[in-house]
């Protein structure tokens, strides 16, 4: 699986990070890009079987450059992972020719599966995420959208400051 490159296209950097590591860790190494411009500028000469590609970037839709990434990785499997999911969507995501579709908080052994083309159905509840991750991506994401600014993102997660500073200060694993 080592030789198996890895692009995932998502604005949530704190997410990515975590989801590389994990990924990397069960013997999918990958690299991220912020957006599809980004990707398309960065790796347009790095060859990828898989590309994980977030559904709601900044606003914009990953779909809307879906065609220039399949025209650019045309060997790539198109898995969709998003946070905004729903029939529609998914549907939409599958004519526009995406491979699979997946929603956040994704299961690891889930992803492990599809990333391994394993057709078999996934379990549902593997590997809980714990509630202390989801918290602290909900964190990471309300601080990005606050750009780092802590006592506004305090106040949009109706939190204390200080409540909000320890909870960064821990050391995340």
């Amino acid at each position: 699986m080592a030789e198996t490159r890895l692009l995932m296209i998502d604005d949530d950097e704190p997410f990515a990070r975590i989801l590389l590591r994990r990924l990397e860790h069960h013997g999918w190494p990958g690299v991220h890009a912020i957006s599809t411009e980004r990707a398309l500028v960065d790796y347009q000469r790095t060859p990828f079987d898989i590309i994980l590609l977030d559904l709601n970037l900044s606003g914009e839709s990953g779909l809307s450059r879906l065609q220039e990434l399949q025209k650019t990785w045309p060997q790539a499997r198109i898995i969709i992972l998003t946070g905004y999911a729903s029939i529609a969507t998914t549907v939409h995501a599958i004519k526009q020719g995406c491979d699979d579709y997946l929603t956040k908080p994704v299961e690891i052994n889930t992803l492990l599966k599809v990333l391994a083309g394993d057709d078999e159905e996934p379990p549902l509840c593997d590997e809980p995420v714990s509630v202390d991750a989801l918290e602290w991506e909900l964190i990471q994401r309300t601080l990005q959208e606050h750009n780092g600014n802590i006592s506004a993102t305090a106040r949009a997660l109706k939190m204390h400051r200080r409540t909000l500073q320890r909870k960064l200060q821990k050391k995340r694993i």
